[in-house]
């Protein structure tokens, strides 16, 4: 509270050009030590303009009337006879910061400048350090999650996202990392984004499937219904729409970006796009892209490492396939929610057949 006072008394007297050197060189410390305080000041010196404060040779006058103009029932200026000549007059400023003025005039004298202070440090704040929510799934667990506008949100196992707490911009944007199913809240005054590591989604109100794993080959958007706008984040330019029941592939660039400066020739395969459609099952024709949200996961003609893959997830285990040629064996299968990890390598040995162990949670597969 003291070195608030202090500030405040020395923005006044610098406004007023009733500041000494000894308190314009001790101000000038506090602005080195807070650099904001530079902004501030300039917010407060435009505040203190439009209130009609002057900074003349009347500034004193004039901020006395300021005052009783804000307070009348608080405010009662000093009475007590002038001063011999001899001994000069404090400005009111500086009255008004002795302590017995200030302890019985802290609201009415102080308010316009602490107020504004106090404002403007709690925008800049804001600006500055927006508050976000993460929330985040280990491998074996799931969450369901309602964002500030009412969308939904189904995050899969080791995924995180991360969202503003309130959508108060012109847009409400989310980032994740892993895999997400959306149901957007429709708002045409407020386009939903999605931002991943290697692409952007941007829709209105829509229900998708966000596939976005760093360790995985592709990042993967599944449309269900609604309409999606997708561009890469390194070709901003190009833009992909997305239809009910397409889905789109993009190749995934290395996490390792220490030679991300490096110029890479037009015609490498470093950006591959995929436009295909999604993959029914069921008597209900439900999707296999979506299957993880009813607590089932489908396989349709899949190789063995990108099943190993949702395993991991699944059951938050390590997967290790001892041969390449394995790991491109493709099977068909489904697991359910209950299934254990020995039944459904059971499944998918007798099927082909393979050797398998498990021990704490390291799994190793082999010929």
């Amino acid at each position: 509270m003291q070195d608030d006072q202090r500030i405040i008394l020395l923005i006044s007297l610098k406004l007023n050009g009733e500041a000494t050197p000894e308190e314009l060189s001790e101000l000038d410390t506090h602005i080195k030590n807070n650099p904001e305080l530079s902004e501030r000041i300039e917010n407060i010196r435009n505040v203190w303009k439009n209130l009609g404060v002057s900074s003349t040779g009347l500034a004193e006058e004039s901020f006395e009337k300021h005052l009783l103009r804000l307070n009348n029932d608080v405010f009662e200026p000093d009475i007590s006879p002038e001063p011999s000549p001899v001994v000069p007059k404090k400005s009111l400023i500086r009255q008004l910061f002795q302590k017995k003025h200030f302890t019985k005039l802290g609201v009415a004298a102080a308010a316009v400048i602490l107020l504004f202070l106090l404002l403007s440090r709690t925008t800049e704040n804001e600006a500055i350090k927006p508050i976000n929510n993460t929330v985040s799934t280990k491998a074996g667990d799931k969450a369901n999650i309602t964002l500030p506008d009412g969308s939904k949100v189904w995050l899969n196992g080791d995924s995180k996202i991360t969202y503003a707490e309130n959508f108060k911009d012109r847009t409400r944007e989310v980032h994740l990392s892993g895999e997400a199913f959306f149901e957007v809240a429709r708002d045409k005054t407020k386009p939903f984004i999605i931002h991943t590591r290697m692409i952007n989604l941007k829709v209105l109100g829509t229900a998708f499937n966000v596939r976005s794993y760093d360790y995985e080959k592709e990042t993967e958007t599944a449309l269900v219904h609604g309409s999606i706008e997708v561009t890469l984040r390194n070709s901003p330019e190009q833009k992909i729409l997305l239809k009910p029941g397409e889905k789109l592939l993009v190749k995934n660039s290395p996490v390792d970006t220490s030679s991300a400066h490096k110029k890479q020739a037009p015609d490498e395969d470093s950006h591959i796009i995929v436009l295909t459609t999604m993959r029914y099952y069921g008597s209900d024709s439900s999707n296999i892209e979506t299957s993880w949200t009813k607590s089932q996961l489908v396989f349709t003609d899949e190789p063995l490492d990108k099943i190993a893959l949702n395993l991991e997830r699944w059951f938050n285990v390590h997967i290790t396939i001892a041969n390449d040629s394995l790991k491109k064996q493709k099977y068909t299968a489904t697991l359910e929610e209950d299934d254990k990890l020995e039944e459904f390598l059971e499944a998918l040995k007798l099927a082909d057949g393979f050797h398998y162990s498990i021990k704490n949670k390291e799994v190793v597969i082999t010929r």
